[in-house]
This record gives structure tokens, C-alpha cells and sequence, in this order.
């Protein structure tokens, strides 16, 4: 027996094996955001699908749509992390690389009965697809995951012959398979059972290292097995959360262990599985909410009512109803990207080599993209964000001029980026920006252009007009564009909120965060007027157009910005701008709008 102490790795096996046999539609939304919350629970193995046909799993009919979105995407490029997807067949694995998949699963029986009634062919035929599907997806450079189903017993042939899994074992391993899966399908296995074949595998020279547990809980032994398994050396888990599944070819099977119950064993056993306990519970809650079953697992349950979790997680409760956008690529490839969630439209500057730079193409394609999204009646919000380290770092004259201060711009040039900037103020919709690194020249103006802008803390916007005596132009469009982030503003705008805002209405901290921050920003936004745009806009153009008296326009700017400016030093680095009290506001409204109209006008608005 190994040391009790070593650390496991769970795979989560609940988006595919748990909801394949569900007969209800499972919403595509739903399954997304159940793999984005079980990645938050610090799981790094998330089976997301099977490529299989909609005859077959009518409930994996959507996989092409599950692996198509953003959020999976976004996934897909985090290291360390493995997103295998069930493939049956050739075919299916054609597909899985249209999406950029990095790993694939194949799956074979270790019986006749159970093949034929799975995969329509027997095992050694099954084995034979497996090889194909192994051989070109690692030429593709995909890594290769094995399944073995029915290691204990057949529903049709009844018990399985160790050596039937140890010849399974034996070809996938062969084929290439950095690990291989045994699945006790039935859920007939015990602990005696699971030591018996280890100790048969082990003694023909298979390594436990390569392999892993996958038990069903029919019996109630998923556990026990599963520490059993441990102890003779297994050190991976197949499990499913709130102990989703069963198997659509196996009636009577009931669901895999359950996430909650295995992770729970092993923390009090104090061994590291590198999952957050409470946000399992919590996940588990919320899918059986949304699918509308009991929650299989016991120690969910439990530990649910000790946490004081009765329904939704806590961190659900008084989220609003609409759930965070699901985005669906409108174009995927080229310097611009285009996605749509809803009514939400993202561009996503893709030259990431290049610091983002935009090029008159660019320009020009920005442009249009920008004016279609405005004429659209089904649109309400228009986001501009970029891959890699930079926002974006100004404009591309060339290849001897890849970054370009505003002031060295011909007419010529300047004009197709300012038509930008113009669709931009005039545009119906909010339009926000997502700065994921800095910008420069002008890729400040683009940024500050828009309605409403979100950031990680290390962007910075750099200015590189103060260089060439257009500071004042540059410091005028900053408060402009903070004039409308706190009109624009969902949350209210209480001197200490504005001292908190700054250039940009909302700041993360760590890339990662971004587009979850963005998802909590359009929430909030679909959730207030849809006239608020139009609004906030009038609001601003009718106090320059229509000024009591002279100098109220230049004043107003002035107010909002001198009360969250602090007293640093400008530079080219002018980055984000606090400060101010509630009664530097007072005192500026009364020089504004003089005291009697002062008292009349509601502030609620900003």
C-alpha cells in the first residue's frame, strides 16, 4: 500500500457521463455555465461532451455549440488545465479539431454484451476504431485519454474476466493513452472486487500510475471502492458532480460517485485533492436546481445544511435573474474577432504580435462593424476588448512606424480613426471597453471613447500627445470620458464610489478576471433602462448646448474632474484619476447652477 497521504487528482466527468442520460433538454447555457462554475471549484480535469451522434445521446445533440463558446474557448487556453471530449469515432474527432480541442477521449468495453449494445460492434472491433482515433489525434499533437467500460460486469453477458480488461488495458496503452479509465458501469463492485483486479493488473505488468477509477454508486460502494482503489495505489478518480449520470446502455446504473462525497472522504482523510470544498457544495446545489432532481450526493447535502445553503448558493442569492452572457464566435479569425452574446456584441483586436496596432483595414472593418451593431434594433451593447499583453498601442502607418503619435498624422490618415471615434459618440447603443493591457496614442482615444470601461489594475493608458504640447486636448477628452463612466454608471455614485471609479467603472485584478467582470457589467446594464444610453448622452450634450451661462459646459467638466484628481505629477502615464469629497461636489454644483437652481436639481441621475 502507498503512503495515505499522497495527493489525488479528481476528473469531472459531470457535463458529459452525468448528463448524457438525462432525457430532459438540458439548455447549451446551462451546461456552460456548469463547467465555468466547476472550474472555480479548482478542478483541473473537466470532461466537457461527446462528438456523438444526436440519435445516439439526443442530450449531447449541442456539443458542437458547448465547444464553439467563449467562455470554453477562454478555457481551452488555460495551462495546466485538461479539457478532454469524447470521441466515438473518426468523424467525431474531425470535428473536436475544428474547435481547437487539446485532448480527446476514447472508449472501448471489456465485453461483447455491452459493446454491441454501446458502439454497435464487438471488442475487438472497437478496439480497432479506438487505434485509428488514437493514431491521428496525437499526429494532431491532441493528448489521449482511455476508457474501459465494465470491468466488473455485463448487463447482458454478466461477470467480466480479468483478463478481458487486462487485454483492453494492454491496447490502449499501445495506442498511445497517457491514461486509462476503468469503469465499473454497473456499479456491482466492492472493495474485495477492486483489489482483486489491481492486484491482477499490477502482476502483468501494468503500472497503477496509468491508471484511473471511474465507479458507479448503484450499490452505494462507489466509495469504498474508490478508497480502496486508493490504498492499492490509484491516485485518479473519475467522479460526477452532485453524483450525476447513469448510463443510457446499462438500466438500472445509477450515477458516478458523487464529486462532493469523494472530495469530502479525502479532505478528512487529509489528503489534497485541490478543491474548494464550499464551492462544490455550492455548484452541486445549483445544478440540481436547474435540472430539477435531488442531489445525490450526501455529503452535499449535509454539508449544505451545516453551511446554511438551503436552496441556491449564497453567492447566487440576490444575483439578478438573467444569467451571464453565453458567447457564440460571429467571426474567428483575422486581426478583428467578433462575437455575440444576446443582445451584447464584442470586437476583439486580434494582432496581438503587433501590440494591437490597427491598420487602415482594420480601421476601415472597425468602422463598419461599428456602424451595423448601431443601426441593429436587437442590440444594446457593443464591447471593444483585445487578445494578448496590449489594448491596443496606436495606429500602424507601416513597418518603420509601427507606433505613431496622434500629432505626427497626416489629414489623411487621422481621418478614417477619427470617423471611428465619431460612430463611437454617436452610436445608440453603450459601448464598452475591456482594457486587458495598455494603450497608447491612439489606443487611448479609442478606450476613452466609450460609454462605460472596464480594466485590469496594471493597464495603464499612456498619453503620448503630452510629448508634443497637446496635453490640454488629451486632458479634456479624459474628463469627457469620465463625465460619462459615472453617468454611465449602474451602481450609485456616492462621492466615495467616484472617488473609486476613476477613468474606468469597474477594475480587476488579474486578466483571468476580465471577462467575468465584463459578464457582471452587461448583467447589471441589461438589467437598467434601455434608454439610459440615449439618456446619459442627452443629458451631457443638452449641458454644453443649452449652459444657463457662460462657462457652464467647461465648469462641469471641471467639477468631476478636480474632485477624483489627486495631486500627482502628469506624465506620459496618466493612468487612472482619485480623489474628492462630497464637499467638493456641493460647493462646484453651486458654482455651476447657482444656489437657487442648485436646490432644484435632482443629482440621482449620476
Amino acid at each position: 500500500m502507498k503512503d495515505p497521504r499522497g495527493a489525488v487528482r479528481i476528473v469531472e466527468v459531470g457535463p458529459r457521463d452525468g448528463l448524457q442520460s438525462i432525457k430532459d433538454p438540458v439548455p447549451t447555457r446551462v451546461k456552460v455555465e456548469l463547467i465555468r462554475r466547476l472550474r472555480q471549484t479548482g478542478l483541473r480535469t473537466i470532461e466537457l461532451t461527446s462528438v456523438v451522434s444526436p440519435r445516439a445521446i439526443p442530450q449531447l445533440a449541442d456539443c458542437r455549440d458547448v465547444l464553439r463558446m467563449e467562455d470554453i474557448k477562454s478555457l481551452q487556453r488555460e495551462p495546466n488545465l485538461r479539457l478532454p471530449v469524447l470521441v466515438p469515432n473518426i468523424k467525431g474527432l474531425d470535428i473536436a479539431l475544428q474547435y481547437d480541442v487539446k485532448e480527446v477521449a476514447v472508449f472501448v468495453s471489456a465485453t461483447e454484451g455491452f459493446s454491441k449494445a454501446n458502439i454497435n460492434c464487438t471488442v475487438t472491433e472497437g478496439l480497432e476504431r479506438a487505434r485509428n482515433i488514437a493514431a491521428k489525434a496525437i499526429d494532431c499533437g491532441l493528448a489521449v485519454r482511455g476508457y474501459v467500460s465494465c470491468i466488473f460486469s455485463d448487463p447482458f453477458d454478466g461477470s467480466t474476466a480479468p483478463s478481458a480488461v487486462l487485454d483492453c488495458v494492454r491496447a490502449l496503452q499501445e495506442m498511445g493513452c497517457y491514461e486509462i479509465s476503468l469503469g465499473d458501469t454497473l456499479g456491482v463492485g466492492c472493495p474485495d472486487k477492486v483489489r482483486s483486479l489491481l492486484a491482477y493488473l499490477e502482476g502483468n505488468h501494468i503500472s497503477l500510475d496509468l491508471l484511473a477509477g471511474h465507479f458507479h454508486d448503484t450499490y452505494g460502494q462507489a466509495v469504498a471502492n474508490a478508497w480502496e482503489a486508493y490504498n492499492c495505489g490509484l491516485r485518479v478518480f473519475d467522479s460526477s458532480i452532485s453524483g450525476l449520470g447513469g448510463c443510457p446502455y446499462a438500466p438500472g446504473a445509477k450515477g458516478n460517485v458523487a464529486t462532493e462525497d469523494l472530495a469530502y472522504m479525502f479532505h478528512n482523510a487529509g489528503i489534497d485533492t485541490g478543491l474548494d470544498m464550499l464551492k462544490l457544495v455550492e455548484t452541486g446545489l445549483w445544478i440540481s436546481e436547474r435540472l430539477s432532481r435531488e442531489n445525490a450526493s450526501r455529503a452535499g447535502i449535509a454539508l449544505a445544511n451545516t453551511y446554511g445553503l438551503v436552496s441556491l448558493p449564497r453567492h447566487t442569492e440576490h444575483m439578478p435573474s438573467n444569467p451571464a452572457p453565453l458567447w457564440s464566435p460571429v467571426k474567428s479569425k483575422g486581426n478583428l474577432l467578433t462575437y455575440r452574446a444576446g443582445s451584447n456584441f464584442k470586437i476583439v483586436l486580434n494582432r496581438p504580435k503587433r501590440g494591437n496596432t490597427l491598420t487602415q483595414n482594420m480601421i476601415a472593418d472597425l468602422a463598419r462593424i461599428i456602424e451595423n451593431c448601431s443601426k441593429d434594433p436587437s442590440l444594446s451593447n457593443i464591447i471593444i476588448t483585445a487578445t494578448g499583453r496590449f489594448f491596443c498601442m496606436g495606429v500602424n502607418l507601416g513597418k518603420s512606424k509601427p507606433f505613431v503619435p496622434q500629432d505626427a498624422f497626416s489629414d489623411l490618415q487621422v481621418k478614417p480613426f477619427t470617423v471611428i471615434l465619431e460612430k463611437i459618440h454617436r452610436s445608440p447603443k453603450t459601448t464598452i471597453v475591456c482594457l486587458n493591457g495598455p494603450a497608447f496614442g491612439g489606443g487611448v482615444d479609442l478606450a476613452i471613447a466609450c460609454d462605460v470601461g472596464i480594466r485590469i489594475r496594471s493597464a495603464t493608458l499612456i498619453l503620448s500627445e503630452a510629448r508634443f504640447k497637446q496635453g490640454e486636448n488629451a486632458v479634456s477628452g479624459l474628463r469627457g470620458a469620465f463625465t460619462r463612466n459615472t453617468i454611465f454608471s449602474t451602481r450609485s455614485a456616492t462621492a466615495e464610489r467616484l472617488n473609486s471609479l476613476g477613468l474606468m467603472s469597474e477594475i480587476v485584478d488579474d486578466p483571468r478576471q476580465l471577462q467575468d467582470g465584463l459578464d457582471n457589467l452587461l448583467v447589471r446594464l441589461n438589467c437598467s433602462k434601455s434608454a439610459k444610453p440615449r439618456v446619459s448622452r442627452e443629458f451631457a450634450r443638452l449641458t454644453r448646448e443649452h449652459v444657463g451661462r457662460e462657462g457652464q459646459a467647461a465648469t462641469l467638466d471641471e467639477i468631476v474632474f478636480q474632485i477624483t484628481k489627486p495631486d500627482v505629477d502628469r506624465d506620459d502615464d496618466m493612468e487612472v484619476l482619485h480623489g474628492g469629497h462630497s464637499d467638493d461636489w456641493k460647493r462646484a454644483l453651486k458654482r455651476v447652477w447657482g444656489p437657487g437652481r442648485q436646490r432644484r436639481t435632482s443629482m440621482r441621475g449620476l
